[in-house]
């Protein structure tokens, strides 16, 4: 009885696979297991010389792609590497790198992003053992971005940056503690400066009862936090502006506590900044954990 053709070159790529004759090239140092079970080496490397794992790769990255660009909008490039077939089936990337640019998530202009996973991803798609779909295990994601001056405008007037930044408070002698707001802010930004044209009001005042104020300075990060240093202030309103600078400095600084945006579900933390002609570069990372539902059924799988 002949052997099927496909079944003798099947074999010959596995023994080719396993084989290290003094003419191969190299191998790549292996990189760290991941914090879940995969496929055995030999599944995986069946996959590999046989194109399933590229096809795994450009179908993940396709799939991803459009759910993406559905939800951000805008230029959307995603690259997939895969375990193989078997592992993407069950929810486990290697890794994932997207870039987008002019998308937007919930009504905040996102910018030129890129974002490179760090670690494994493990992602549940189906209610499985009591558990509902989401993530399984934590995961780190590099992120570096480019935000314009008309995005960092659009940002400042949502109503969800809004709520996210803390309000300024000042005890007043005979007034008690009053919360600030500043409205309107409009932002201009050259070479390692940032300027800010704005209204501060009392929380719930009209905005004719507002002090116009223009304040520059320039931004430096210092820790998880974006402070506005050297700075200068000036308004019609006030007498001595060089004196009210050091008390804005104190009072509106940090400009940006990346800590305050913390939620059970995920942290970023601003590891790169610079400020150029109208664009604010920036980098860090961003962590991404399971729901807590989640995260106790795997504690309670694991002990058992």
């Amino acid at each position: 009885m002949e052997v099927p053709k496909l079944v003798t070159k099947l074999h010959v790529l596995v023994l080719l696979a396993y084989a290290t004759p003094a003419f191969a090239t190299p191998a790549e140092p292996e990189a760290a297991p991941p914090p879940f079970p995969i496929g055995s080496k030999f599944s995986r490397t069946v996959q590999k010389v046989t194109g399933i794992t590229f096809l795994s790769d450009v179908i993940a990255g396709q799939a991803a792609k459009k759910v993406l660009r559905k939800k951000l909008g805008g230029k959307v490039k995603v690259k997939v590497k895969t375990f193989g077939l078997t592992d993407l089936v069950a929810g486990k990337i290697k890794s994932v790198s997207v870039s987008s640019d002019g998308g937007a998530y919930k009504n905040v202009p996102l910018g030129e992003v890129k974002m490179d996973s760090a670690t494994p991803i493990w992602y549940q798609y189906k209610r499985k053992d009591g558990q509902k779909p989401g993530l399984k295990t934590a995961i780190l994601l590099n992120v570096k971005g480019d935000l314009s001056t008309n995005d960092i405008i659009t940002a400042l007037g949502s109503e969800r940056i809004a709520k996210s930044m803390r309000g300024l408070k000042l005890d007043l002698p005979g007034l008690g503690e009053q919360q600030l707001q500043v409205v309107r802010p409009k932002v201009e930004i050259g070479d390692n400066t940032l300027k800010i044209d704005a209204l501060l009001v009392t929380q719930g005042a009209a905005e004719n009862t507002g002090v116009p104020i223009v304040i520059s300075g320039r931004p430096v990060l210092e820790g998880d936090k974006i402070f506005l240093r050297k700075m200068k202030v000036n308004s019609p309103d006030i007498a001595e502006p060089e004196k009210f600078a050091a008390f804005a400095e104190e009072l509106l600084n940090p400009i940006v506590d990346f800590s305050r945006m913390d939620r059970k579900d995920h942290a970023f933390r601003l590891k790169e900044l610079a400020i150029k002609k109208d664009v604010v570069q920036g980098g860090g990372q961003l962590l991404i954990a399971p729901r807590s539902d989640v995260a106790v059924a795997q504690s309670t799988d694991a002990s058992k």
